[in-house]
C-alpha cells in the first residue's frame, strides 16, 4: 500500500512538472512571436509615416522582417514539436495509472489550446502585414494623385472682362456656316473720316440672347451692365460714356466726324445693334471703349481686342482691325504711362463678329485694381486716355 502511494505521488509530481514546462514554453513562444510581430508592424508604420522616402531601403527592411517572422515561426514549430514529444512520453508513462484517462484529457486540452494560440498569432501576423501593405499602398496612391493634381494645376489667369459679352468657346467654329450677304453703303465723296464710338454697357442689362455672329446658331447675352470700381464704386457704363464724350470732343477738334452708339445710360442697345450703327454708315473706324476687371486686384494695365485672321465672319478685315488695335493701344500706353498688356485676338465677341468695318475694343484699365480705379476717376487721367486713343486713330489712318 505504501509503495502504491509513493508511486502515485511520484507520478503526480512528474505530471505537475511536465505541465509547468509545457505552459511556460507556450507562453514564451506566444510572447516572443507577438513582440516580433508588434515590432515589425511598428517599424513598417514608422517607415510609412515618412511618406515612403527611401523605397529601396524600405523594401530591404521588409525582406529582413519577413525572414525574422519566418525564423520565429520555425522556432515556434520546433518548440511545439518538443512539447508534443514531452506530452506523448508523459501520457505513455501514465497509461497504467488510474488517473491516466483524466490526465490524458487535460493534456489534450492543453495541446489544442497551444495550437489555437499559435494559429491566432499566425493570423495576427498575416493581418498585420496585410494592413501595413494596404496603408503603404494607400499613402503611395495619395502621393501620386497629389503630384498629378499639382502638375495639372494651372496657374491663376486674369479675367479679361469684355463683360457685355460673356465669354465662351464656340463649339461650331470648325463647321461651315452660311453667312448672310451684307453690303456696306458707298462712302461717296466724304470730306471727313467717320468714327463710331461705342461706350460699353448700359445702366440696365438685357439678358435676352442674340446670335454670336451672322448665320451662327450659337447665342450670347445681348448686353450686361458691366463691372464696378472697387474703390470708387463707379459703374463701368458711367466711366465708358464719360470717356466716349471726351474722345468725341478731341476727335471733332481734329476734323473727324463722330457718331455715338449711345449718349445716355438708360438705353437698350444690343451688341449687334451697336455694330450695325457702324455698318449702316460704313464707318472708317469703330472704337469700342471698355474698362476691365480681374479676380486678382494686382492686375493692371490696358489691352485691346480684335478678331483672328481665321474668323469666318470678318477675317478679311483682320489686318485693318489688328492695325487699329495696335496703334490705339500703343498710343494710350504712351499717353498714360500705364502697363501695356497685349492684343487679345478672339472670335467670341459678338460686337466684333458683326462688324464689317475696322473695329477694336480698348480696355482702358482695371476697375478691380484700387490704384487704377482711382486714377481712371480723375479728369486728368481721363484726358490722357482720350488723347492716347485719338493719337492711335491718327496713326492708323496715316499708315493706310
Amino acid at each position: 500500500m505504501k509503495k502504491k502511494l509513493l508511486s502515485h505521488t511520484f507520478l503526480s509530481f512528474l505530471l505537475a512538472m511536465t505541465l509547468c514546462l509545457i505552459m511556460c514554453a507556450c507562453a514564451a513562444n506566444t510572447s516572443d512571436t507577438t513582440v516580433s510581430v508588434d515590432t515589425q508592424i511598428s517599424s513598417v508604420s514608422e517607415e510609412t509615416a515618412d511618406h515612403i522616402v527611401h523605397s529601396s531601403s524600405q523594401t530591404s527592411k521588409k525582406t529582413e522582417n519577413t525572414k525574422k517572422v519566418n525564423s520565429n515561426a520555425s522556432k515556434t514549430s520546433s518548440k511545439k514539436d518538443k512539447s508534443s514529444s514531452l506530452t506523448s512520453k508523459a501520457i505513455s508513462s501514465l497509461q497504467s495509472s488510474e488517473y491516466s484517462e483524466s490526465i490524458a484529457s487535460i493534456l489534450t486540452v492543453i495541446s489544442e489550446t497551444t495550437k489555437t494560440n499559435t494559429s491566432q498569432i499566425n493570423t495576427t501576423t498575416s493581418e498585420g502585414n496585410t494592413n501595413t501593405e494596404n496603408t503603404t499602398n494607400s499613402l503611395i496612391t495619395e502621393n501620386v494623385d497629389t503630384n498629378i493634381h499639382s502638375a495639372n494645376d494651372d496657374e491663376p489667369t486674369e479675367t479679361n472682362s469684355e463683360t457685355n459679352e460673356d465669354y465662351f468657346e464656340s463649339e461650331n467654329q470648325d463647321e461651315v456656316v452660311s453667312i448672310p450677304e451684307r453690303v456696306l453703303p458707298d462712302k461717296g465723296n466724304r470730306e471727313k473720316k467717320i468714327i463710331v464710338i461705342d461706350a460699353g454697357h448700359q445702366q440696365y442689362p438685357n439678358f435676352d440672347v442674340e446670335p454670336i455672329a451672322p448665320g451662327s446658331s450659337e447665342m450670347k447675352v445681348k448686353v450686361t451692365a458691366g463691372t464696378t470700381g472697387v474703390v470708387t464704386g463707379i459703374p463701368e457704363y458711367e466711366l465708358t460714356l464719360t470717356l466716349a464724350l471726351k474722345l468725341q470732343t478731341i476727335l471733332e477738334q481734329r476734323n473727324y466726324e463722330v457718331v455715338q452708339t449711345r449718349t445716355t445710360h438708360d438705353v437698350d442697345i444690343s451688341n449687334i445693334e451697336r455694330a450695325d450703327v457702324a455698318n449702316n454708315i460704313n464707318a472708317d473706324a469703330f472704337i469700342r471703349i471698355h474698362a476691365n476687371g480681374s479676380d486678382y486686384s494686382s492686375v493692371n494695365g490696358a489691352m485691346a481686342l480684335c478678331q483672328t485672321l481665321y474668323n469666318p465672319y470678318n477675317g478679311h478685315i483682320y489686318q485693318e482691325c489688328y492695325s487699329l488695335s495696335q496703334n490705339v493701344l500703343d498710343e494710350l500706353v504712351a499717353s498714360t504711362n500705364c502697363n501695356k498688356q497685349y492684343i487679345w485676338e478672339t472670335d467670341t465677341m459678338c460686337g466684333i463678329n458683326w462688324s464689317l468695318v475696322p473695329v477694336t475694343i480698348i480696355e482702358v484699365g482695371y476697375m478691380s485694381n484700387p490704384q487704377e480705379d482711382v486714377l481712371m476717376a480723375t479728369e486728368d487721367y481721363q484726358d490722357k486716355i482720350c488723347v492716347g486713343i485719338a493719337n492711335g486713330i491718327d496713326k492708323f489712318f496715316e499708315q493706310q
